[in-house]
């Protein structure tokens, strides 16, 4: 895990009635305040956008148990 406060969770229809989630880790930049960049993103499509939510946050809860 790269550490608590580094993640953040997306999710973004990608075709119509398609959603899927995007885990993002933040990078250090110079000059800038907050970054990200795509460290993964969920290749199951769901029907709404709190179901790929929630498939993202089990993402994020199986990195922090390592």
């Amino acid at each position: 895990m790269t550490g608590s406060g580094r993640l953040a969770l997306s999710v973004n229809e990608l075709e119509e009635g398609e959603f899927h989630y995007v885990l993002l880790e933040a990078v250090t930049m110079p000059g800038e305040l907050l970054c990200f960049r795509p460290r993964e993103m969920g290749e199951r499509a769901h029907t709404t956008p709190i179901d790929a939510w929630f498939s993202g946050l089990g993402v994020v809860r199986r990195l922090e148990e390592r």
